[in-house]
C-alpha cells in the first residue's frame, strides 16, 4: 500500500514537472512571437512613417483666422492629404497681401484668393490660375424691424462695408442701385472698416447696413438681424443667372502643369473635407474651438450658413456669370479692384479646372 501511495506521488510529481516544463516553454514561445510581433509592428510603422515623411508636400498659405482653416484641419485630422499620396503643410499668414507675396515668393504653392487678383496678375503677364471653390453669397443685412427698401426711403442712412471700396459686394450694390434708377449715396454714407467692429456698430444700432463676410453674417442672423438684399437678388436683377465662383485656389500655372495629377489629388482632398463639414454634425463638434463661436446660436448660424459659400458646379454657366460680372464692375468704376485688365478672359481658369470639377458630380 505504502509502494502504492509513493507511486503515485512520484508521478504527480513527474506529471507536475512536465507541466511546468511545458508551461515555461508555451510561455518561452509566445514571448518569442511576442517579441517578433511588436518588432514586426514597429518596422511596419517605421516604414509607414518613413514613407509618409517621403510624400511630396504641399504648401499652402491661408490667413491665419480664416474660415479655410476648417477646412486644412479636417483634411489633416483625417489624413485625406497622406491618403491621395501627399502631405498638407499648412502657413498661416496675417493678411491677403501676405498670402499673395509668400506666393510670389515661392514661399508657398497654393493661396486662396479671388479671382479678380488672378486677373490682375495675368494682366501683369505673371502666369496665376485659379481653381474655383467658393461663390458669391451674403448680402445686404439690415436689422429685422427695417428692410434695405424701407431705408431707401429714407436719407442719412449708414451702411458699413467690411472689404473697403473694392469690395465685391458694394459694387455689386452699386450696380443693384443704378440698374434700379436709384441714387445711392443720396440714401446711404458708407463706413469701411474691419468686420469685427462692423458687427458691434450692428449690434449698437449704430449702423442701418452692413455689407460683412459671411461668417460675420452668420453672427448678426444669430442676433436676430435679417439678409435685406441677398446677392443672388442682386445678380439677378442685373441679369447674371449662375452662381458667380469668386474665390479659389490660386497658383502658379507652370507648376499646376507641371504636377498635374498631385495638384489634382490636393483638390479632391479639399472636396472631401468640405463634403464632411456640410455632411457630418460630428465634425462641426470637432472643430468648434476653431469656429471661435461666442454660444449656441452663433456656432449652429455658421454651420447652417456654411454651404451656402461654397459652388457646387463649375461649367461654362458659371465662367459666362463670371464674364458678366467683370461688365458690371466696369460699369461701376470698379478698376481699382480689376487693375488695367477691363475685360474677362476665361485664361484666369486652370486648364483642368472644368474636368476636375466634372469628376466631382
Amino acid at each position: 500500500m505504502k509502494r502504492s501511495f509513493t507511486k503515485v506521488v512520484s508521478m504527480l510529481r513527474q506529471a507536475s514537472l512536465f507541466a511546468l516544463v511545458k508551461c515555461l516553454l508555451l510561455t518561452l514561445l509566445f514571448a518569442s512571437t511576442l517579441a517578433v510581433n511588436v518588432q514586426a509592428q514597429a518596422q511596419s510603422q517605421m516604414q509607414a512613417q518613413q514613407s509618409i515623411s517621403d510624400l511630396p508636400i504641399i504648401r499652402v498659405g491661408v490667413l491665419q483666422f480664416g474660415t479655410i482653416n476648417w477646412e486644412m484641419d479636417t483634411i489633416i485630422h483625417h489624413e485625406l492629404d497622406t491618403q491621395r499620396g501627399f502631405r498638407l503643410a499648412v502657413y498661416p499668414f496675417a493678411s491677403k497681401n501676405a498670402s499673395a507675396v509668400a506666393l510670389q515668393s515661392g514661399s508657398v504653392d497654393v493661396i486662396m484668393t479671388d479671382l479678380f487678383w488672378v486677373s490682375r496678375q495675368r494682366g501683369q503677364n505673371k502666369p496665376y490660375v485659379i481653381m474655383p471653390t467658393t461663390k458669391a453669397s451674403g448680402g445686404v443685412y439690415t436689422n429685422a424691424q427695417e428692410s434695405f427698401t424701407q431705408l431707401l426711403q429714407q436719407t442719412d442712412r449708414s451702411i458699413g462695408v467690411a472689404g473697403g471700396s473694392v469690395d465685391k459686394n458694394w459694387l455689386l450694390l452699386q450696380a443693384y442701385a443704378k440698374q434700379q434708377k436709384l441714387d445711392l449715396l443720396s440714401h446711404f454714407t458708407p463706413k469701411f472698416g474691419a468686420p469685427p467692429l462692423l458687427n458691434r456698430f450692428m449690434l449698437n444700432n449704430e449702423l442701418d447696413a452692413s455689407i460683412n463676410f459671411w461668417h460675420y453674417n452668420a453672427r448678426l442672423n444669430a442676433a436676430g438681424f435679417s439678409l435685406s438684399l441677398p446677392v443672388t437678388t442682386m445678380l439677378t436683377s442685373l441679369g447674371i443667372q449662375a452662381d458667380v465662383p469668386l474665390l479659389g485656389w490660386v497658383f502658379d500655372e507652370q507648376w499646376g502643369n507641371t504636377n498635374k495629377n498631385l495638384v489634382t489629388d490636393f483638390f479632391n482632398a479639399s472636396f472631401a473635407a468640405k463634403k464632411l463639414l456640410q455632411t457630418s454634425p460630428q465634425e462641426w463638434q470637432r472643430i468648434r474651438s476653431l469656429t471661435k463661436a461666442e454660444n449656441e446660436q452663433v456656432f449652429t448660424a455658421l454651420q447652417t450658413n456654411y454651404p451656402d459659400t461654397l459652388l457646387t458646379q463649375f461649367t461654362s454657366e458659371e465662367i459666362n456669370a463670371t464674364q458678366q460680372l467683370f461688365t458690371v464692375f466696369v460699369d461701376v468704376g470698379g478698376q481699382e479692384l480689376m487693375g488695367s485688365t477691363t475685360f474677362f478672359n476665361a485664361d484666369i481658369y486652370w486648364s483642368d479646372a472644368l474636368q476636375v470639377w466634372q469628376s466631382q458630380q
